[in-house]
């Protein structure tokens, strides 16, 4: 609209200025939000720890990032630590986890080694200590389970603080497209930052 001798005339050049205005901001909005699903689906995803299942190797409410990109460029190794989508009782989550049994491995605990095709597996990234004390407290760290024998397409995950853990052992081995990204990058708090692999 221009002001004329003190009245408003009504001018179809602003209306058109507006409808460019708002298509832009729209045409910005979805570009930035494919973007940000871009990254998220494909390349880094922001994750928030919840619960003390992996403690001491990640602790609850650490906030950081995880690698969807190198969990599909470069595969799932043995001791990632990863984030997967599981089902329980009719419920999807996300869950953060380490790899402990590959494709085709037979998988067990007894007497607190666990043993992948029927060979103890070495743990170097427990916490000697805090497993020793819970040991001396409550008797037991893992709890011994049956073989579990993993088909061509299925990982075993467990979780670092075993006692606490809900993982494979409860809902069962994942698939390969139920693992989301690996690794975890530790944001905040911001004296905690590190890389877990």
């Amino acid at each position: 609209m221009k002001k004329i001798n003190n009245y408003y005339r009504y001018n179809e050049e602003d209306d058109r200025l507006l409808v460019e205005d708002i298509l832009d901001f729209i045409k910005t909005f979805l570009i930035c939000s494919l973007i940000v699903i871009f990254i998220n689906t494909f390349l880094l995803s922001p994750k928030q720890v919840s619960g003390r299942s992996m403690y001491p190797t990640l602790q609850n409410h650490q906030k950081g990032i995880v690698n969807v990109l190198n969990a599909n460029i470069n595969g799932i190794q043995r001791y990632d630590i990863v984030v997967a989508k599981v089902t329980e009782d009719n419920e999807t989550s996300e869950v953060i986890k380490r790899v402990i049994g590959m494709p085709n491995d037979t998988i067990s605990c007894k007497d607190e080694v666990i043993y992948i095709n029927n060979k103890p597996l070495d743990e170097p990234y427990l916490n000697t200590s805090y497993k020793q004390d819970w040991i001396s407290k409550n008797y037991y760290f893992t709890k011994n389970f049956s073989e579990v024998r993993l088909g061509e397409n299925e990982y075993f995950l467990m979780g670092d603080n075993r006692p606490l853990s809900q993982d494979s052992r409860d809902f069962g081995p994942v698939k390969r497209e139920q693992i989301i990204a690996k690794d975890f990058l530790i944001l905040w708090p911001l004296d905690e930052i590190s890389y877990l692999s």
